[in-house]
């Protein structure tokens, strides 16, 4: 039900004793797999499979018709799928977690899967407990959100992965201080070309879109177009008003890396420099959506019965965009790559490459 509103910011949870009972006492499925467009692999060297296997078919279900039922269960804005790779790839609502609710608990499995020589295979697997499954997804501990790095050639990549402030607080950043000396500095280093990559930028706080779009352009603009809950019309929001240009505003070229990650503000954001043209965009789709959504606020509520967490969002926020090809889509790439599953392994970073390559090509 809650995957057909299609709202990214309403979503249940399951009680945390239930969770605990499922990680401790339920055998489920011993891989967890990474999931490419309609294919799915072994991501690293396990006792069964090298990495890079592709598995075709469990318990004879093709691989992608699991794929497409599990992602029937995960909430997103819109019609937008890269939010839901991101949660069954790494372990928001991981795959055996998902494959467990929909087809139960099972002692073995039946797994067809392809050689990296191509060969067409048959094994079974056992069923085993949530702490012995194999390619676990990696838990990254993050000590600084904000960073700016220079490249050859006049070219500047901008890191931002959070808006968030109350994250930036526990990293002892401080996003309006970080803009405007990195601006400063990029004008005295005569920087013409910028990479700004939003690709882990889950999204925090309203004005911190508003605030770095202000660096970007020399002309005044305008945001959200409105904001209100089902009760109010809201209109002493900052970003309801027209935002002015800040004084070191950047003149040159920009590129913005965006991925199924960059979510709410972080679309939020996306959404005016697409709609303004300010600039190439590299990667994959926006987890969230092009013209807005439900967030800020919430209620939480607990299902009586089976202690279910639900969040229900409160406010609504359109953004102010010219008119997409999609009416229930995020922001969509210039340039669209998605990483291969040996890019994957590898740790290649070829979206990024990507970008460098792009921007030293433009005059």
């Amino acid at each position: 039900m809650i995957s057909n509103i299609e709202d990214g910011h309403t979503e249940c949870f399951l009680p945390k004793d239930l969770i605990k009972d499922v990680i401790t006492n339920v055998k489920i499925f011993p891989i967890q797999l990474h999931f490419i467009g309609d294919k799915a692999y072994v991501p690293c060297d396990t006792k069964e499979f090298p990495s890079g296997t592709e598995i075709t078919a469990i318990d004879d279900k093709p691989i992608n018709n699991v794929r497409q039922t599990l992602f029937k269960l995960l909430s997103s804005d819109g019609s937008i799928e890269t939010e839901k790779y991101i949660k069954i790839n790494d372990g928001h609502d991981p795959f055996s977690y998902l494959y467990y609710v929909v087809y139960g608990e099972k002692a073995n499995f039946k797994v067809s899967y392809k050689t990296l020589s191509g060969q067409l295979l048959v094994k079974t697997l056992h069923a085993d407990y949530f702490n012995n499954m194999a390619c676990p997804p990696m838990k990254i501990k993050i000590n600084q959100y904000l960073h700016t790095e220079y490249k050859p050639d006049h070219v500047a990549i901008m890191t931002i992965g959070t808006f968030a402030s109350d994250l930036m607080e526990k990293t002892k950043e401080n996003f309006t201080v970080f803009l405007d000396t990195s601006f400063t500095e990029l004008m005295h280093k005569k920087i013409e070309k910028l990479i700004i990559d939003l690709r882990d930028n889950g999204g925090g706080d309203d004005t911190n879109g508003a605030l770095l779009y202000s660096y970007l352009t020399a002309k005044p603009f305008p945001y959200y177009t409105s904001l209100n809950s089902n009760k109010k019309e809201v209109k002493d929001h900052p970003n309801l008003t027209i935002q002015q240009p800040k004084e070191n505003n950047f003149k040159g070229k920009v590129e913005f890396l965006i991925s199924g990650k960059s979510f709410s503000g972080a679309a939020e954001f996306s959404s005016i420099a697409k709609s303004n043209s300010r600039g190439l965009f590299i990667g994959e789709e926006t987890g969230g959506g092009y013209y807005g959504n439900t967030s800020g606020s919430k209620i939480t509520l607990i299902l009586p019965n089976s202690k279910i967490r639900v969040n229900i969002p409160l406010y609504k926020y359109v953004m102010a965009v010219k008119k997409s090809q999609y009416k229930d889509r995020g922001i969509i790439p210039d340039y669209t790559i998605v990483p291969t599953i040996q890019d994957f392994i590898q740790h290649k970073d070829v979206q990024m490459d990507l970008a460098i390559k792009l921007m030293n090509e433009r005059k």
